[in-house]
C-alpha cells in the first residue's frame, strides 16, 4: 500500500479522523482514493499538508486563509501566492494582534479598575450604582 489509511493519517498528524473528513469536504486535503477493501488511503503528501494546516492554525491563521493560500499555491504561474504576498498576511496578521492586544489591555485595566473600587474604603459614586443595580449593596 502507498498511502495511509485514514486512521494512521489521523494519529501521525495528531488529529481527530473527524478532522480529516472535515478537511476533505471542505478542500482542505484531497479526497482519498479507495482501496480494493473500501477503505479509504491517503496519498503520504497529505501528512505535510495536514502539518502545515496545523502549524497555519497555529499561528492563528482561519481554515479560509489557510485553502485561499493553498489553492494559490496549487495554481501556480503569475497567480501563484509570492513570498511577498505571504509576508503582507502576515505583518496584516500581526497589526489585527496588536490591535486585539490593546483591547484587552484596556479591559484589563478598567477590571483592575473596578476591582480596586470595589475594594476601597470609599467606592467611587458610579461603582455604589452599580452594586445597586445587582443588589450587591453591603
Amino acid at each position: 500500500m502507498n498511502g495511509y489509511l485514514r486512521g494512521q493519517l489521523a494519529k501521525l498528524a495528531d488529529v481527530n479522523m473527524e478532522t480529516l473528513r472535515y478537511y476533505e469536504k471542505n478542500g482542505l486535503i484531497p479526497l482519498p482514493s479507495r482501496s480494493d477493501a473500501g477503505y479509504r488511503i491517503y496519498p503520504k503528501e497529505v501528512l505535510g499538508r495536514l502539518i502545515f494546516i496545523k502549524n497555519a492554525k497555529a499561528c492563528g491563521f482561519t481554515l479560509k486563509e489557510i485553502r485561499k493560500a493553498l489553492d494559490k499555491s496549487g495554481e501556480g504561474g503569475p497567480g501563484a501566492i509570492r513570498v511577498e504576498d505571504f509576508i503582507g498576511v502576515i505583518d496584516r496578521k500581526l497589526a489585527e494582534l496588536d490591535r486585539e492586544i490593546a483591547e484587552l489591555e484596556r479591559t484589563k485595566e478598567a477590571l483592575a479598575g473596578l476591582r480596586g473600587n470595589l475594594l476601597a474604603a470609599e467606592r467611587h459614586p458610579g461603582v455604589r450604582d452599580t452594586l445597586r443595580i445587582l443588589q450587591m449593596e453591603e
